[in-house]
């Protein structure tokens, strides 16, 4: 392969330098993930929450049924992430857009 067709590879996937950095992602666990996001502790459900948003830009609304209303847990934690100060402006963007598209 010819430098100039690896380099491009490089900066479009980004594959090749996470592995030359040393700096590759800890492999996503859903079990893990699933428990703490669901756990009784709401300061556990916090970390889970903030966690999975700063990796994915999302939040794990599809572990709760929000079918017919939003899930009381979820709701919950919802609430903490808004109160708490160190919640980022992306953060609380990526809550209203939840929001926006749950049940009320």
């Amino acid at each position: 392969m010819n430098s100039s067709k690896q380099s491009r590879y490089s900066r479009r996937s980004g594959r090749n330098s996470d592995r030359t950095s040393g700096t590759r992602r800890q492999k996503f666990d859903f079990e893990t993930m699933k428990a703490a996001a669901t756990h009784k502790d709401p300061a556990v459900r916090k970390t889970a929450f903030t966690e999975y948003f700063e990796r994915f830009a999302e939040f794990p609304s599809y572990l709760f049924d929000n079918e017919v209303k939003i899930d009381g847990i979820l709701l919950e934690t919802i609430r903490a992430l808004l109160k708490d100060s160190a919640t980022t402006k992306e953060m609380r963007k990526g809550i209203e857009a939840l929001l926006a598209r749950l049940p009320s």
